[in-house]
């Protein structure tokens, strides 16, 4: 299963003490202990983003190592950005980039405690035609979308 982990969640991912880590923690164990698992990232806007966490750094390098913080070729990802901004073009809809790695990379699930996008992540004509539709990992609840079945090729990564 690759996922995209929005940066806002990232200390409820990786933070044991956080509030909201709970939450996270059957995501969390799934990546650590599932062959195939893989957290994705790509786009100028999400490197950016990430570069911003300084303190995960070490975190991601160790996911590096082990082959599961995977990035997505950014050119792919800011140009499917660009269409998908022209498609939906309203004020509140500040994560083009995010359905674009959705989109480019062929993952499934979209992992956030943020709601303002998940009506443009389900949007089922942003993504190729043909193509599962997304999910979204929010709460502990939400383990049952932790499955085989979304373990996907993953698609225009960065060798």
């Amino acid at each position: 299963m690759c996922f995209v982990l929005d940066v806002n969640s990232f200390h409820c991912f990786f933070n044991p003490s956080c509030q909201g880590y709970s939450e996270f923690e059957p995501l969390h164990e799934w990546l650590y202990h599932e062959n195939g698992t893989k957290i994705v990232y790509g786009g100028t806007t999400n490197i950016k983003e990430i570069d911003h966490l300084a303190k995960y750094k070490g975190y991601l390098l160790e996911l590096k190592k082990i082959s599961k913080f995977i990035q997505i070729d950014s050119k792919l990802v800011d140009k499917e950005s660009e269409r998908i901004r022209n498609i939906v073009n309203k004020k509140d809809f500040d994560d083009p980039h995010i359905v674009a790695l959705l989109a480019v990379s062929g993952c499934i699930i979209f992992a956030s405690h943020d709601q303002r996008s998940d009506k443009y992540v389900k949007r089922k004509d942003l993504y190729p035609k043909h193509t599962p539709k997304r999910v979204i990992y929010r709460r502990k609840q939400h383990a049952v979308l932790l499955t085989e079945d979304k373990i996907v090729n993953l698609q225009n990564i960065v060798k």
